[in-house]
């Protein structure tokens, strides 16, 4: 599908505007339009990813998906049954490959990354998801367009990730740390 860039840059302004409401289902369900509007692109052809990555096109779909990922994570923020809940892991996932995708597309975007990191902590726990997740925030902290207050944030969430990730797991009695 070629829709002009306007054009999706028109949907990816209404998605903006219902995110900025709280409308967060609204507007992930509008960042999919915008998407929608774009060339389709296999997320698991890795030659299809490779001949974009960088790209401008690349950039506004990464920026789409991770913008569509924040949605995400506040709805499972905000499920009324709980993070725990499954209703909110299915968001949390969401989350997770929308921003993982977003991160492949555009490396240099910190945000998606942080987005995948922060998905990643939302799900339940396991020393793998934390130990993604602390790769996923540093991968962050090294991109040139992190603004220095949300470098902060991200350090604070790092120290959690790596917290997390040691406390997940009982060491195993016989083991002595030296």
């Amino acid at each position: 599908k070629g829709a002009k860039m306007g054009d999706v840059e028109t949907v990816k302004a209404a998605a903006t505007e219902l995110y900025k409401e709280a409308k967060h289902e609204e507007a992930a369900a509008k960042y999919g339009e915008a998407l929608g509007l774009m060339k389709e692109l296999d997320p698991d052809d890795d030659d299809e990813i490779d001949a974009v990555r960088g790209t401008p096109d690349a950039k506004l779909r990464a920026i789409m998906l991770s913008n569509r990922a924040q949605c995400y994570l506040k709805m499972g923020e905000n499920v009324a049954e709980g993070i725990e809940s499954k209703e909110a892991r299915r968001a949390f996932m969401k989350a997770n490959i929308d921003a993982g995708f977003a991160a492949e597309l555009y490396p240099e975007y910190a945000k998606a990354h942080y987005r995948k990191g922060l998905s990643l902590l939302g799900m339940p726990e396991t020393q793998q998801r934390s130990k993604e997740a602390v790769h996923a925030l540093e991968a962050a902290l090294k991109c040139p367009d992190m603004p220095q207050d949300m470098a902060s944030e991200v350090n604070q969430v790092l120290e959690y990730a790596q917290k997390r990730r040691f406390e997940a797991v009982d060491m195993p009695g016989n083991c002595a740390v030296q």
